[in-house]
């Protein structure tokens, strides 16, 4: 059976379907009731982690998936992977608290079509959901002007090449370690077992070309703190 085709709502006075995603149900609750409030929008499902979300949007079929990216089990980049393939022309927005500039870029290669950050006022979040309904792509002016520099620049500052060698788990994993959580604590968040999570921490050592896990653990923890630096 063919995959259901998703169009933004064809009649006019219609109201565009939306699924949000999130772990935290004050997150879920506010934006339901933002959106709900809005004449052209509608939420029609909730989810609290990526099976549910897929649930939801094969028993729903909305317009428009909001999703974070930090739950349990499979990730927001994973979970935006598999919506675009299994459900061709649905449109997908992340809305994160996590830095723009580091995952931006991974959201959109994997088929999101905008990231908004959860500090965001609601009419950014509104105009950000119109325009991907409409057809269009939602970035932030800063990460935008930021795209622009990586073009004009060899070296463009606060960027990390040997970070890109990294699958979409494994920058996170790599991230949590540089958080301080243990390998213990990283494979219940997604809900790995312990010799899953030992092979991506080898893979990381690998890529990045560390001699041992510790000395992995140290540079993450070193670039954690850098990131959060950059941000005050």
């Amino acid at each position: 059976m063919n995959a259901p085709t998703f169009s933004p709502a064809a009649s006019e006075g219609a109201r565009h379907r939306i699924v949000l995603v999130d772990d935290h149900p004050v997150v879920i609750a506010g934006y339901q009731l933002m959106l709900n409030a809005q004449p052209d929008l509608e939420v029609c499902a909730t989810a609290t982690n990526g099976a549910e979300a897929l649930q939801a949007v094969e028993r729903e079929h909305p317009d428009l998936v909001v999703t974070d990216l930090t739950m349990p089990g499979r990730s927001g980049i994973e979970l935006v992977a598999d919506l675009v393939v299994l459900h061709p022309g649905l449109k997908v927005i992340v809305c994160s608290m996590h830095d723009e500039s580091l995952y931006a870029e991974r959201a959109l290669q994997a088929g999101a079509r905008g990231y908004i950050n959860k500090d965001s006022p609601g009419p950014v979040m509104l105009a950000a959901i119109r325009r991907v309904l409409e057809g269009g792509t939602y970035l932030s002016e800063s990460f935008t002007a930021g795209a622009q520099h990586t073009f004009d620049s060899a070296s463009p500052k606060g960027s990390n090449p040997a970070l890109q060698k990294l699958s979409d788990r494994e920058f996170e994993i790599f991230r949590l370690f540089g958080e301080g959580r243990t390998a213990k604590e990283i494979g219940a968040h997604f809900d790995l077992g312990p010799k899953a999570v030992a092979g991506h921490r080898d893979h990381i050592k690998e890529k990045l070309e560390f001699s041992t896990s510790a000395e992995m653990i140290r540079q993450a923890v070193n670039w954690v703190a850098t990131q959060k630096k950059k941000k005050e």
